[in-house]
């Protein structure tokens, strides 16, 4: 007979299940239904398994209240009604969550632990109900932690192992294009170590360590690639479009300030977000002009700075300083990126999957995917094409990481040819020898390439 013990130890169960599931998410990848639908998709769906869970266990809690009130000649105590209606109320949230907003796995996380400590809480006062001390249930409590740790505790290490293709047609569509070719893009695994990445990585080939040096947290790493995705996707897009003779792709107004050194001479002047636009009465639209109009400036002279901060436009006066490396050149003291524009004529819609967080490297395939989409009849000339690479705004496919892992991932698929920044051509042979790889420096190698390779 099922009893609500037996609920409540079937959902730990299943979530230690899911656990070690999700961490080998990838060894399905080659799995295909049809040629649209990737195994990315459908592990998109196994995040809502995890309402499985607080629905053994809201059961677990609703039978826990059946079987007092049956056995009691009395209300039941307030402790049994304290635990059972926190692990309804718990429970019922943690379904709600993971069914309403099942990409937001931090909130989900956060209820199930707390749906979590709340079995617990019902499972002591169950035995001490039995007038015994809960030493089974507190040693279960301790078998799970030790577990958990096992399973999600981080390290002083980041972990890089194989990961999963996409389909880019079905990532992003262009309105008024139409899917011809077979374009993949491909996806790896970089994240803080667990303990239990060692003993995967006695079992499954390409796991590697390295110290994590990422000078920030996981949480503004985090925001960092999602940033870096829609940089991507951005620039990815305009450089397809101006390809096309639709659009001026990817422009730049000026010199943007991201940062600003603690002992900056410029710091009472210049601003976070402040966007250069002139030095000394000349015009600067980019980085190396920014650069070019410094050469005349000795250290510590003053210059006359033209901005644009928010909507304003303004003129203002910065001092320099030497530059550590060379005493003879005047800097700021700040760091700075181009303020890019990107001219997107069209409407473009992306899938979004929860496994593809962020980063940069699918530029070069979503700007290939694009012009596939917009010319009659394609351009992959019947081969099935993986590849990765950031797109830049010349038109360059920039190296990115994760080669080794990357060419392993597409190894295990169907794909033709594997197309790589130059840069990372030994890399990617690490992970594949018998792949072909083809290394490019610009879009222009890649449509080349497939023009003169059709299948």
């Amino acid at each position: 007979m099922v009893s609500s013990r037996k609920l409540y130890f079937s959902g730990m169960l299943l979530i230690l299940a899911l656990a070690f599931i999700g961490e080998l998410v990838w060894l399905p990848d080659p799995l295909r239904v049809g040629a649209r639908w990737y195994w990315i998709d459908t592990a998109d769906l196994l995040i809502y398994a995890l309402a499985c869970v607080p629905l053994l266990w809201l059961a677990g809690g609703l039978l826990r209240w059946r079987e007092c009130r049956k056995n009691s000649y009395g209300p039941p105590p307030l402790s049994l009604t304290l635990t059972c209606a926190i692990v309804s109320l718990s429970c019922a949230a943690a379904i709600l969550i993971v069914l309403i907003i099942p990409k937001q796995l931090t909130y989900s996380v956060g209820i199930l632990a707390i749906s979590w400590l709340s079995v617990f809480a019902d499972l002591i006062v169950q035995e001490r109900a039995l007038r015994r001390k809960p030493l089974h249930t507190l040693s279960v409590l301790a078998v799970t932690i030790c577990l958990g740790l096992l399973l999600f505790y981080p390290t002083r290490y980041l972990v890089t192992y194989p990961g999963l293709t996409l389909n880019m047609q079905r990532y992003a569509h262009v309105s008024s294009g139409s899917e011809s070719g077979d374009i993949s893009g491909v996806l790896v695994f970089e994240r803080p170590a667990f303990p239990v990445d060692w003993v995967y990585a006695k079992l499954f080939p390409h796991y590697t360590f390295e110290p994590n040096n990422l000078g920030m947290s996981v949480g503004e790493y985090n925001q960092l690639v999602r940033t870096m995705k829609d940089d991507a996707n951005a620039s990815g897009s305009a450089v397809a479009f101006q390809k096309l003779g639709l659009g001026s792709g990817v422009t730049s107004h000026g010199v943007l300030v991201t940062a600003i050194a603690t002992d900056s001479p410029a710091r009472d002047s210049l601003q976070l977000g402040d966007i250069i636009i002139g030095i000394n009465g000349a015009a600067v639209s980019n980085a190396q002009e920014l650069s070019e109009q410094m050469k005349p400036v000795k250290p510590e002279e003053s210059v006359r700075v033209k901005l644009r901060r928010g909507s304003a436009e303004m003129e203002l006066v910065a001092s320099t300083r030497g530059n550590p490396s060379d005493a003879t050149k005047a800097i700021f003291g700040i760091q700075v990126a181009n303020d890019l524009e990107y001219d997107i004529p069209k409407q473009i819609d992306y899938h979004s999957y929860l496994l593809h967080e962020g980063g940069p490297s699918h530029g070069a395939m979503l700007a290939l995917t694009l012009i596939d989409q917009l010319t009659p009849g394609g351009v992959t000339n019947g081969n099935h094409v993986a590849g990765t690479g950031t797109m830049e705004p010349d038109g360059t496919v920039g190296p990115v990481g994760g080669l080794e892992q990357k060419a392993y991932t597409v190894s295990r698929t169907n794909a033709d040819v594997f197309f790589v920044p130059a840069e990372n051509e030994a890399e990617a042979r690490k992970g594949a020898s018998d792949l072909l790889i083809v290394p490019v420096h610009t879009l222009d190698d890649i449509l080349s390439w497939l023009r003169a390779h059709p299948k």
